[in-house]
């Protein structure tokens, strides 16, 4: 048998509803991983990655990446061998690596300065970017003279040195970027397209004595901020809602119970005594 509530008791119900509805609380977890990208820019190396001795990646091909890999806190040992290579045998480039709780690195195997593997690691929490721009990101892990950074055929950074990064906020849209260093080196004029709130990474990479210094290329989503004002239309018919759908639904449902308990009184008020 269905039972329902007395008077007193839907109004204490009604109540308890507005509270819950009225007082919004909002809870965030804190992150539990760390987020890790892999990038490949060891010329002509076919890898087999490896993390703590187990294989993560196996022929990871040179100007690729890997991610973003969500990695628990810690201490990580990483070996990079060639493709094929026995899981024992001497690392071609090994290292340690710290991950913790809601970092954001990306681990890069490239040529030092002086031509010899090397292991660099970048912190990608970047500043939001403003309402309507781009960030861009140049890393130099080649082995190379310090670099001329060019954008849009106009010199903008000078001297950045093999595991260094310069950076800037630009329009977003079409780009173009190229590099020159000392001895007539440079890299002809790429074309690059940067996104809104995006943070698009340069990485130069391989050797200038070998001839073959290329571009790769990561991209870091969501760094929006806030603009500074927002037209809302009418009356503020444009603006965001104030409250999630289920608080809407238990309002909608404390007004329903607030009726029916209104014209119960009315009724009972109305009869003879």
């Amino acid at each position: 048998m269905r039972k329902s509530l007395s008077i007193p008791g839907s109004l204490a119900f009604v109540l308890a509803l507005v509270l819950i509805t009225g007082t919004p609380t909002v809870t965030s977890a804190a992150p539990r991983t760390g987020s890790v990208t892999i990038i490949h820019g060891l010329p002509g190396f076919t890898a087999d990655v490896y993390v703590n001795g187990k294989l993560l990646l196996d022929g990871f091909k040179p100007t690729s990446t890997a991610g973003p890999l969500q990695l628990d806190p810690g201490t990580y040992k990483v070996a990079i061998r060639q493709v094929g290579a026995s899981a024992d045998s001497p690392p071609a480039l090994s290292g340690t690596v710290h991950v913790s709780a809601g970092s954001d690195i990306s681990i890069c195997a490239h040529l030092g300065e002086s031509g010899d593997p090397s292991l660099s690691v970048f912190d990608n929490t970047f500043r939001p970017a403003a309402a309507g721009r781009s960030l861009l990101y140049v890393r130099n892990v080649a082995a190379v003279a310090p670099l001329t950074v060019r954008l849009d055929d106009r010199p903008v950074k000078r001297g950045l040195r093999e595991g260094s990064e310069w950076s800037t906020a630009t329009a977003p849209g079409r780009h173009t970027i190229a590099f020159d260093a000392a001895n007539d080196v440079s890299i002809s004029p790429r074309d690059i397209h940067l996104g809104e709130g995006v943070a698009q990474i340069v990485y130069v990479v391989g050797s200038a004595k070998a001839n073959n210094l290329d571009l790769m290329v990561e991209a870091v989503q969501h760094l929006h901020s806030a603009p500074s004002g927002v037209l809302t239309g009418d009356g503020g018919l444009g603006a965001d809602p104030g409250f999630p759908s289920w608080a809407i639904a238990l309002m909608v449902a404390a007004g329903a119970t607030l009726i029916a308990c209104t014209r119960r009184i009315l009724i009972q008020r109305m009869q003879p005594q």
